[in-house]
């Protein structure tokens, strides 16, 4: 049951890295936009993280200087697929198996979590630091 209690932890935590990878690139993008940053925050906080990424990639590339890489794009688009494994498939992917598959199947979910953890915490420290830099250069903070 521990190994259980680790999953449901490392979910949580997962989860939790995806909301504040989103929230920086909202951030990110407010920071962007000309006019008042508080106003514009108040515009894309609601918006699902899909279209404020395309709105931020063009954005990001008008100048020819990209603050992010096409790679780092991809990347974040992926957030979208990580955050609906983990909320619609993670757990279905061995709640409803018997015995031996049950401990098989978690284990196979589990090291898909682990991969996912680990891949949202690299990804959300590198947005942050794009953050602090594109909020600075824009005079934000």
């Amino acid at each position: 049951m521990a190994y259980l209690d680790n999953f449901h932890l490392i979910v949580g935590e997962t989860i939790m890295e995806c909301q504040r990878i989103e929230h920086d690139i909202k951030l990110i993008y407010a920071g962007m936009l000309k006019g008042d940053f508080n106003e514009n925050l108040d515009i894309v906080k609601d918006k699902a993280l899909g279209p404020v990424l395309v709105e931020l990639e063009k954005l990001d590339n008008s100048d020819g200087k990209p603050y992010l890489k096409q790679g780092d794009y991809k990347l974040l688009k992926e957030i979208k697929d990580v955050r609906n494994w983990l909320v619609h498939k993670a757990y279905m992917d061995f709640m409803y198996d018997k015995d031996t598959n049950w401990e098989r199947n978690l284990n196979r979910s589990y090291s898909k979590l682990l991969d996912f953890n680990k891949r949202m915490k690299t990804l959300g420290n590198q947005v942050e630091n794009v953050r602090f830099d594109i909020l600075k250069h824009f005079g934000r903070i």
